[in-house]
């Protein structure tokens, strides 16, 4: 029997050369327009003062955030790069805080315009920008409302309009046209702007899925050109689309999920496996308990469903999965306490494990998988493959 770690021997491991290549990778796909890296979700569950450190060290200039809370860590932890706060102004008190943390503000419709020009300045303006909807239907200023609205903005002397921007719906999907309405409708705001200062607007639309597409998606010939990209999953190494893997679009897992072997037993055809005996062995074989559960991220939905690579090989995990364990099928393969299992990510040979399999077993998304990676599950961050046991050269992230 290998021993087993101090600790719950569960960790995930964050990889910064991975991020270093996909950040590059962003870089290169947004073909000299500015790249504000999304880490919103504490970084998408991967620790977000790690995160943010390696993105600058590789040139993403600006960064972007939902809330107050997650802007305030980043400034906590000495990150002076714009930062974008995309859940924009609710009420007075988040206004204040976000002043305070020198967050930029997105506004979405008119009480966040006025919350922002009460504590702007006419001898410092207070840098804004502005989220369209142009058809996602869930945030930012309606179409028919936006000329108004950004006229208002631009004449306010409180008040300095450094951006506009609208949220693709559908550029994860093989059909484009709905993206390039999206692109057009925001042409034709940003047009009507009076006094055209569009021309010093950073003008973005693209996630990961539009950025990895952005060259068929903008037509350059209709003179509408982005200025800005804000990428999210492709950062973390996880492909935005069903049909091309990560791996196809050169993206490197930054996380890996992992976990030593605790208890291993032995099943008789027939035997019942886990809560409300779901699952039933259809011959005699070996039962590996791995140490994560749904309080770790490890989706329920999971029953009968998905695997992790153990032993040289992916094996299936059955029962159902609890609050603490996972049982996994090993069969006759040499498995023993202690080993180390692989959810996702990257084993320590090199062997790519994509948490969209993961994914697509649970039916959900990678996004859910990653920012769902419970608390108790401590993160190591280091540079390359994680290590066979304990913490190796990675750092722990408390």
């Amino acid at each position: 029997m290998r021993e087993l770690a101090e600790e719950r021997p569960a960790w995930a491991w964050i990889d910064l050369e991975a991020l270093s290549h996909n950040a590059r990778r962003a870089i290169e796909c947004a073909d000299g327009r500015t790249v504000i890296g999304v880490v919103k979700a504490d970084g998408y569950g991967h620790g977000v003062e790690a995160i943010a450190r390696g993105l600058m060290a590789e040139g993403v200039s600006r960064l972007a955030v939902v809330s107050v809370a997650e802007g305030s860590a980043l400034r906590r932890a000495g990150i002076v790069v714009p930062i974008l706060l995309l859940g924009g102004l609710d009420h007075a008190a988040t206004a204040e805080r976000a002043i305070k943390w020198g967050l930029t503000p997105v506004l979405h419709d008119r009480r966040g315009i006025e919350l922002a020009r009460a504590l702007g300045r006419s001898d410092a303006p207070l840098s804004v920008e502005v989220e369209i909807d142009t058809g996602m239907r869930r945030m930012g200023v309606e179409q028919g409302d936006a000329s108004a609205l950004l006229e208002r903005i631009v004449g306010a002397p409180e008040l300095s309009l450094s951006g506009v921007f609208t949220h693709l719906a559908r550029a994860d999907e093989p059909d484009l046209e709905p993206s390039r309405a999206q692109m057009a409708a925001l042409d034709i705001v940003q047009r009507g702007i009076e006094g055209d200062p569009a021309r010093t607007l950073d003008i973005h639309i693209a996630n990961s899925a539009g950025l990895l597409r952005l060259a068929d998606i903008e037509a350059r010939d209709s003179g509408f050109v982005t200025t800005a990209v804000r990428p999210g999953l492709m950062l973390y190494g996880v492909s935005p689309f069903s049909d091309r893997s990560a791996e196809d679009l050169d993206l490197e897992p930054v996380m890996t999920l992992a976990a030593q072997v605790v208890a291993i037993r032995s099943v008789s055809k027939g035997d019942e496996v886990g809560y409300g005996g779901e699952w039933r062995a259809d011959r005699a074989t070996r039962i590996a308990t791995l140490p994560l559960g749904y309080a770790d991220g490890i989706p329920r939905s999971l029953l009968g469903r998905g695997e992790v690579f153990l032993a040289g090989a992916m094996r299936p995990i059955v029962g159902r999965v609890s609050m603490d364990y996972i049982g996994v099928d090993v069969g006759e393969a040499p498995v023993e306490v202690g080993q180390l299992a692989t959810v996702f990510g990257r084993t320590p040979e090199g062997i790519r494990v994509p948490v969209e399999g993961l994914a697509a077993a649970a039916g959900t998304i990678g996004y859910e998988i990653l920012v769902g990676v419970g608390d108790r599950v401590p993160r190591y961050v280091g540079n390359g493959l994680p290590p066979e046991g304990d913490s190796g050269s990675f750092d722990r992230v408390d």
